[in-house]
């Protein structure tokens, strides 16, 4: 079982590893836009494959090479 740290864990752990307020403020925007564009890329890979899914049962894609 994995644990994550909440914000504020993260804040003191940041601290006591000597960033200041600047840079921290700086991590957590590049934290919270890496998870925003990781989610865009879920959901992207999500539609790509219900589109392979679709072009299989068409009979469109194959399990063997051409």
């Amino acid at each position: 079982m994995f644990h994550y740290m909440d914000h504020k864990e993260a804040i003191a752990a940041l601290r006591k590893a000597g960033f200041n307020h600047a840079e921290i403020e700086r991590i957590t925007r590049l934290r919270k836009q890496f998870v925003h564009n990781e989610l865009d890329q879920s959901h992207n890979d999500h539609r790509r494959l219900e589109f392979m899914r679709w072009l299989f049962q068409k009979g469109r894609l194959t399990d063997f090479a051409s």
